[in-house]
């Protein structure tokens, strides 16, 4: 696929602003994506069409990884065409390898923005420095825009950041990127584990769209065939580039970043996460405060989120195989935790971290009058639910051979994560975001447990 056709789709959804059948408007605030090699040169011109740049310098946020491999060029480039700009290179935390996002992170971000007097920041990277960069900007009350590093996950062009909080992996309303760019020679010669992250990051849609349909089936929360369109047409662009990632192929790295793009689009639409968020993100981010927390391993967030996705398709594959007339109710009250039991329960699996967990657990719990309905309606609707979730699911052999196809690691152990590591992300994330998803109607049929026992041994 050529570069025009490329940003001919991706313009069609920049400055989206249309009316759903739902009578809701659904927009996107991003105005520019472009992919294409030496871009660079360009972005000092395209900033200052757009009518971002001025008096007040553009800051470009980098590390030291992206200050050699694109932010020094970068800063010659505005310099050269006299766009007032400067950089600054973010630092990990005292006794920290790696930078992470978190509360310390955004705030040493918009003291330095604020120091430097500057009017826009341009993350240079990939997901920290980008989510960095948006929180910081939605803070401060500015705009950002990114140049991509690495296709290493969908947030480049989404209006969340995923931030670490009170050692929580939340969402947080941020700014959306007014523009993103992106070389694909800088892309392909990045670490390749980035890029099979990006990769695992787009492959959970399968599931992550099921979710969405399942919690807007059940429990009647916000869906859209707006968004819906938007994730298709990103999922259309991998078709076969899986296999033709570890040989770093342009056009298959170019593909990819288009549709990790319109994934985030499709997040901004939303006004959400959830299209492109589901069970299978909530295990990456438990593994992800965890290893923060109590010093564990942790991989990129893609290659966890590939993992999730192939535990939580086999979920689904398991699921789906019920028989609804033999779901019987009462037991299933009975055994429903009231919410003290619920937080003695979180209390003792998360420690520390239980305070931030529960404030999204109590938002997710419901009690044993609303799950009785709960159940009663998945019965009585069976075959619209199961339906409705199946429009997106795919095999989970299928979605695992895939992501080998492209080394993408598609289980615990190839990520570091030990058996009994594992069987806690597997049955304890549900309660780190209030958001459904199948792993919750798991544990509300009672089920979750003895999946996760079953999973982790075979």
């Amino acid at each position: 696929m050529t570069t025009d056709h490329l940003h001919a789709l991706l313009d069609r959804y920049c400055n989206l602003d249309r009316l759903g059948d739902d009578g809701r408007r659904y927009r996107t605030h991003t105005r520019l994506v472009r992919i294409e090699t030496g871009i660079i040169r360009r972005i000092p011109g395209a900033l200052r069409d757009l009518g971002l740049t001025g008096s007040a310098p553009v800051l470009l946020v980098c590390d030291a990884n992206t200050r050699a491999v694109a932010a020094e060029d970068l800063l010659a480039r505005f310099n050269e065409a006299n766009v007032a700009a400067t950089l600054v290179e973010l630092q990990p935390r005292e006794g920290h390898v790696d930078l992470l996002c978190d509360d310390d992170l955004v705030s040493r971000l918009a003291q330095a923005t604020q120091q430097r007097g500057a009017g826009h920041l341009l993350a240079v990277g990939s997901g920290t420095l980008n989510d960095a960069a948006k929180a910081a900007a939605h803070e401060l009350g500015i705009q950002c825009s990114v140049l991509a590093t690495a296709p290493s996950m969908n947030g480049f062009t989404s209006g969340i950041a995923a931030v670490l909080s009170k050692g929580v992996k939340t969402t947080r309303t941020s700014a959306a990127p007014a523009a993103v760019f992106a070389d694909p020679v800088i892309l392909a010669e990045s670490p390749y584990r980035m890029i099979a992250s990006g990769l695992g990051d787009l492959y959970s849609k399968p599931v992550s769209n099921a979710d969405w349909n399942l919690s807007a089936a059940l429990l009647g929360t916000l869906h859209s065939d707006i968004v819906m369109e938007i994730v298709n047409a990103g999922a259309a662009l991998l078709d076969g580039v899986a296999p033709r990632l570890p040989s770093r192929d342009p056009d298959a790295v170019a593909r990819l970043t288009a549709a990790l793009m319109l994934s985030g689009l499709g997040m901004q639409a939303a006004g959400s996460s959830g299209p492109a968020s589901g069970g299978e993100h909530l295990i990456s981010h438990y593994i992800d405060m965890t290893a923060h927390a109590f010093g564990e391993t942790h991989d990129f967030h893609g290659c966890q989120v590939a993992v999730g996705t192939v535990v939580t398709s086999t979920l689904y594959h398991e699921l789906l195989a019920i028989d609804p007339s033999r779901i019987s109710i009462d037991p299933l009250v009975e055994a429903h935790l009231d919410w003290p039991a619920k937080q003695a329960l979180i209390e003792a699996r998360f420690g520390p971290l239980a305070p931030a967990v529960i404030e999204h657990a109590r938002r997710s719990w419901c009690s044993r009058d609303d799950l009785r309905a709960r159940i009663k309606s998945l019965v009585a609707r069976w075959d619209h639910i199961t339906e409705a979730v199946q429009r997106t699911l795919r095999a989970p052999d299928d979605l695992e051979q895939e992501l080998r196809s492209a080394g993408c690691p598609t289980r615990f152990g190839e990520i570091g994560v030990h058996r009994d590591r594992a069987r806690r992300a597997i049955l304890h994330c549900p309660d780190i975001r209030a958001r459904y998803t199948i792993l919750h109607l798991a544990v509300e049929l009672q089920r979750l447990e003895a999946f996760a026992d079953e999973y982790v041994q075979a």
